[in-house]
């Protein structure tokens, strides 16, 4: 593959070559250029210095953020859409939706000086905006390029949005540098694999999130072939599920370590590896904490974060952040080393813990549970399987390190990206939960199986009823709903119900198993509860309406031009 080409050169350059698939038709270099010309046109009498750009389609996103660019403007690209971040974008106007067709493409000049603001929120949930200029990325794509060579026929699909970083980086400008044709749609789910374009191999540019949950029950053989490199980056991606989806996808998953504020540090292709320092990254330590000097930052200094490493040959281990201190009632408490004692009980396989601080300051620690876990929680249930944890923790640490408040989950929470936030984690700590703890999903050919644990804290079981608790049958229909659109592509209204029965009352401490099955074609969803000793306490039916039933893929009707 030849050197890739200046990002301020790429909307000016002449030829024709395949740059994306929109919709499943393909839309050459011309044709983008023209569009970028056209949007800057729409842009130039925007009297904002900065413009916000949030865009699934890659093709859109890469028109505008180079029409933004030829216009004079700074693109601000936001992470998410929560209330702190839109107040961090001020008046910023958005352009991500704006349609270019109706006017006259601008004359386009090489681009020498341009800038985007990435906002990141970290695992903190605190807005920050980290500014990268057309020399730093350039320098990125460059690196990009020099560490990973890629068949030269392989076009890319990703899982990851276009405005985050990893996904502007890998999906976006390396690309179009590379002259590498993309997937325009982003790809939410595993299925969308199996209906690419026939037009040889792709590099996946994937989430950890998307890596973690590849379903067990879908052809992957019949992938063969077609994957030819899988990049994983913006959050850590468990061992298991690096080896698990290298088996399925037929090539090792290449981790990329680093942040949006240093951009890329290291890779690794194989799990239990050290991580590799990129081309020309130089790695040192201040005590503990990595340090390291980049062409990707904004100067030439030692830059020193808050990731603790451990040298090991000529790369690195992670050995966790140095940053996840709280306060409580004026004691400094290490959330990581709380997450350590926790990781140590036989009975847990993941744990997060987060500060909360309600009318008092305690710690709450949500936990995905081993078979050990599990065993305990059936025989003992939650109450008497958290006294233990708190029991065994007791010696270990100062008592407001020890948790107080518990939830169980089967997978930790997680964004597109794969990172556990805060705010995600306190979520999962509200005063009274609408949802069960969900310990477990099994997806197979006809539908789901989850495993829920019915804690006495649920809302529903408030006033219903004193002294005797018993679980609303509108709830188990509530989260029957809820479940299977997490799971299948439900249409959006619920026409009616059929066989409707609730057998058996749900009590607090109770351990249902949720079947469900999706029939797309007649809309009907089939629904069975069940506890211990397989007793049903419901089941049924419900009705969804046809209209709007979207495939796997996410892809939209092509409209009449991108």
């Amino acid at each position: 593959m030849a050197e890739p080409l200046p990002l301020g050169a790429l909307a000016c350059q002449s030829g024709d070559w395949p740059l994306a698939w929109v919709d499943g038709r393909p839309v050459g270099a011309a044709q983008w250029r023209d569009d970028v010309a056209r949007a800057a046109a729409a842009l130039a009498h925007q009297p904002a210095p900065a413009v916000v750009l949030r865009q699934a389609c890659g093709y859109r996103f890469a028109v505008w953020l180079f029409a933004a660019w030829h216009a004079g403007k700074t693109v601000l690209l936001p992470g998410d859409d929560g209330n702190a971040l839109r107040a961090a974008l001020g008046d910023a106007p958005d352009i991500g939706d704006t349609d270019w067709r109706a006017h006259a493409p601008a004359p386009l000049a090489p681009l020498h000086d341009a800038r985007a603001v990435v906002y990141t929120s970290g695992s903190t949930g605190a807005p920050v905006g980290v500014a990268k200029t057309l020399r730093q990325l350039d320098a990125e794509v460059a690196l990009l390029a020099r560490a990973f060579a890629l068949p030269d026929d392989a076009g890319v699909v990703a899982t990851v949005p276009p405005q985050h970083f990893y996904g502007l980086l890998f999906r976006v400008l390396w690309p179009l540098a590379a002259r590498r044709p993309v997937v325009a749609a982003t790809q939410p789910y595993p299925e969308a694999l199996w209906a690419l374009p026939d037009a040889g191999r792709f590099v996946l540019i994937a989430s950890p999130a998307f890596l973690k949950r590849l379903p067990l029950h879908l052809d992957w053989p019949a992938l063969a072939g077609r994957i030819a490199a899988v990049f994983s980056s913006g959050g850590p991606l468990p061992a298991d599920a690096a080896r698990d989806a290298a088996a399925r996808l037929g090539v090792p998953v290449r981790e990329v370590f680093g942040s949006t504020e240093t951009g890329g540090i290291a890779w690794r292709a194989d799990p239990d590896a050290p991580w590799t320092p990129l081309p020309g990254i130089e790695i040192a330590q201040d005590g503990e904490l990595l340090r390291l000097r980049s062409p990707l930052l904004a100067d030439d200094g030692w830059w020193t974060g808050s990731d603790r490493i451990a040298r090991d040959g000529a790369g690195f281990r992670l050995l966790g952040r140095a940053d996840r201190i709280v306060k409580l009632e004026e004691k400094r408490v290490s959330l990581t080393q709380v997450e350590q004692h926790l990781l140590a009980q036989p009975e847990i396989a993941a744990a997060r813990v987060v500060a909360l601080h309600g009318r008092r300051a305690e710690l709450g620690a949500a936990l995905v549970l081993s078979p050990a876990g599990l065993a305990a929680l059936a025989a003992d249930g939650k109450a008497a399987l958290a006294r233990a944890l708190r029991a065994r923790l007791a010696p270990q640490l100062e008592p407001l390190a020890v948790p107080r408040r518990w939830r169980l989950v089967e997978a930790l929470p997680d964004n597109a990206m794969g990172k556990t936030t805060e705010d995600a984690l306190r979520a999962l700590f509200a005063a009274a939960p609408a949802y069960p703890d969900l310990l477990g999903s099994v997806r197979d050919d006809a539908g789901v199986t989850l495993t829920c644990y019915i804690d006495a804290a649920l809302r529903h079981f408030d006033g219903h009823f004193p002294g005797a608790p018993v679980l609303p049958g509108v709830a188990l229909l509530d989260w029957v709903v809820h479940y299977a659109r997490r799971h299948f592509a439900l249409p959006p209204d619920c026409l009616g119900m059929q066989q409707i029965k609730f057998q058996h009352a749900v009590q607090p401490g109770t351990t249902l198993t949720l079947r469900l099955e999706w029939q797309a074609g007649d809309g009907r969803l089939r629904f069975d509860y069940r506890g211990p000793g397989d007793i049903r306490h419901a089941s049924g039916r419900l009705r969804f309406g046809e209209a709007a039933v979207t495939a796997a893929a996410g892809h939209a009707a092509p409209p009449a031009r991108p």
